[in-house]
């Protein structure tokens, strides 16, 4: 039987205008434009079996290879490659060693994959698609000039395919060429804004480049598109970090975890964003699912770190068992505790702080909401007050928050875990921000650093200290870590005020780098400047307040 179609309607659905149909098929076909293609492909078959029409023939070609894409698309070699070989039968021309060469591609066999796609090559050499998998083969070898080679045909034959384009960009980021892969991942976002992949691989190389703000943009407007992309939200969690907006990468990993709770790397990436906030007890239960999943080195000696923060004691036991690439680093924590000889040492700038703060730690712990009381009533300390901890990023940089966090670490120097357990809790429940929680962070760690070495050394500090600052907030850490770098006048620096804690922080290192006197940290104009110096010249036992 034939069933009789419109002209327009058969060549949107590429079908002879009168498309043999099986009898016992008719049932099958409840609309037209939804003709099964096992329906298609019978009624070819048999009207081609009966009639040797070419015209029939060439249709039945076509749709031998649309069978061979839904095979492949599901992995089912076999009936793919059953139906380019019923295809050959009728004519071997270039479709039958592309389409061989597909099935080998899947079967890993890449030698005959390319003597396939070369073949194909050879008979029609506009055959973009040829050119994008031979391209594919040759990036998979390593052969990454014949690749880029191979993907420029193909785009050059379609230029609205831009895939090629995409994995030009792959080729060069597997060089190491970030800067070329980043130009040509854009130049298909811009072609396409649609395109899905293009924006995620431009975030990709935009992370490497460390141009997060970028970075982030694609990876938003990937995720747009597909919000479905885990890899992409998962690097977007990265990008977030180093932008200081912890927040924002914690409820982005909350959504994942709902379809992937039991992926350890999301656990533990998870885990380490809790411990950034202050959540130290559910960092450690989030990192012991991980522990369970996996025993990935970095897994085992996080799930030690974090249990530290919860349980000093065991979490030095875990230390001691850490696998061997990470037991120097364990070794050099526990000996640091173990050296640790608190409290630090108050000047007269923070010391009725320092008692007012005192009566908010129970058992070393700092009760947030007796802490808001110490500070001026503000819409933040208020929801603190009432026991709500505001849970988004704000961009705070202020200086006028110096003093009360060098207040907070002296209050807690006891322990160095519980001093930084401390004043992390008091800026993310007070201020939420990426800077002030790294400004912060820093601040500990340069008391750490004067107590245990009883004085200041620069670079050691910067190197000590930079990396952890990187996952708090990256441009600070960049600025904290060029600070040996530049040339400023301390003369210049004691005539200045600053509003901004960061720069604040950044004009205490360069002032502790000339090891100043007591007379001149006295001159300097900036009150917070002149306490930080102060404290810090006591924690090294330089000076005491009773000497000014």
């Amino acid at each position: 039987m034939y069933l009789p179609l419109k002209a327009e309607k058969a060549k949107q659905l590429n079908l002879p205008l009168k498309l043999p149909v099986l009898a016992e098929d008719l049932a099958l076909i409840a609309d037209q434009d939804r003709i099964p293609l096992d329906v298609i492909v019978r009624g070819l078959e048999a009207e081609y079996s009966i009639s040797k029409d070419p015209y029939y023939q060439s249709y039945l070609i076509y749709f031998y290879y649309e069978k061979v894409k839904s095979a492949l698309n599901v992995d089912d070699l076999e009936t793919a490659n059953d139906y380019v070989e019923r295809a050959g039968k009728l004519e071997k021309d270039y479709r039958y060693d592309f389409f061989k060469g597909l099935i080998y591609v899947k079967k890993q066999e890449y030698e005959l994959a390319e003597i396939c796609l070369r073949s194909c090559i050879s008979r029609n050499p506009n055959f973009s698609l040829a050119h994008y998998e031979l391209g594919n083969i040759l990036r998979a070898k390593k052969e990454f000039e014949d690749a880029i080679e191979e993907y420029q045909k193909a785009f050059e034959l379609d230029q609205e395919f831009l895939l090629p384009v995409v994995r030009i960009g792959d080729c060069y980021l597997e060089m190491g060429e970030v800067r070329i892969a980043c130009d040509f991942y854009q130049v298909a976002a811009q072609r396409d804004p649609n395109f899905h992949l293009a924006h995620a691989r431009l975030g990709v190389a935009c992370n490497m480049l460390q141009k997060y703000d970028r970075a982030e943009r694609a990876f938003k407007r990937a995720l747009e598109l597909n919000s479905e992309d885990f890899e992409s939200a998962l690097n977007l969690t990265y990008t977030l970090s180093r932008l200081g907006k912890h927040f924002e990468a914690l409820q982005i990993f909350r959504k994942l975890l709902e379809k992937n709770h039991e992926d350890p790397v999301l656990l533990n990436e998870y885990a380490l964003c809790l411990r950034r906030l202050g959540f130290y007890e559910e960092a450690k239960v989030q990192m012991d699912k991980a522990s369970e999943l996996s025993n990935e080195p970095f897994i085992v000696y996080n799930k030690a770190l974090l249990t530290l923060f919860v349980n000093e004691r065991e979490g030095i036991k875990l230390l001691e068992k850490v696998p061997e690439q990470f037991q120097s680093r364990a070794l050099e924590l526990i000996d640091y505790l173990k050296s640790w000889t608190g409290p630090l040492v108050a000047s007269r700038c923070v010391e009725e702080l320092v008692f007012k703060i005192k009566k908010c730690i129970v058992r070393g712990e700092l009760d947030l909401q007796r802490l808001s009381f110490v500070l001026p009533q503000n819409e933040r300390t208020n929801l603190v007050r009432e026991g709500f901890l505001p849970m988004q990023d704000e961009q705070i940089d202020d200086a006028s928050w110096m003093k009360f966090l060098l207040a907070v670490a002296v209050s807690s120097s006891e322990d160095p875990i519980q001093m930084e357990k401390n004043v992390t809790k008091t800026v993310v429940a007070f201020c939420s921000s990426g800077t002030m929680l790294a400004v912060a962070i820093a601040l500990i760690r340069l008391l750490m650093h004067v107590k245990v070495h009883g004085g200041f050394d620069l670079e050691s500090y910067v190197n000590d200290t930079v990396f952890d600052l990187q996952e708090y907030h990256w441009e600070f850490a960049r600025k904290v870590s060029h600070t040996d770098d530049e040339t400023f006048s301390l003369d210049e620096i004691e005539s200045k005020t600053f509003t901004s804690a960061s720069e604040l922080f950044l004009a205490l290192l360069k002032v502790l780098s000339v090891n100043p006197t007591l007379e001149e940290v006295n001159t300097m104009r900036d009150e917070n400047l002149k306490c930080l110096c102060k404290n810090v010249l006591e924690v090294m036992g330089c000076t005491t307040d009773n000497r000014s």
